[in-house]
């Protein structure tokens, strides 16, 4: 008896700026963590996951030059 292949699904991201892609990247999600989503909770489950992506990636700095 053959075991089933969990496979990820898998999301590609790219970040850009000023319309150039500056980072690219691949969210896995596991498939049993997924699968029993409807349509709207899967795009709400992929939606956090670049969310939590963008967090991690993206800092602004800034500072007052003239006042």
């Amino acid at each position: 008896m053959k075991k089933a292949v969990i496979r990820p699904m898998k999301i590609q991201i790219q970040l850009l700026v000023d319309n150039n892609v500056v980072k690219e990247d691949v969210l896995e999600l596991e498939e049993q963590k997924v699968e029993h989503l409807n349509e709207d909770e899967l795009e709400a489950a992929i939606e956090i996951n670049i969310r939590d992506w963008i967090d991690k990636m993206v800092q602004v700095s800034w500072e007052v030059v003239e006042s």
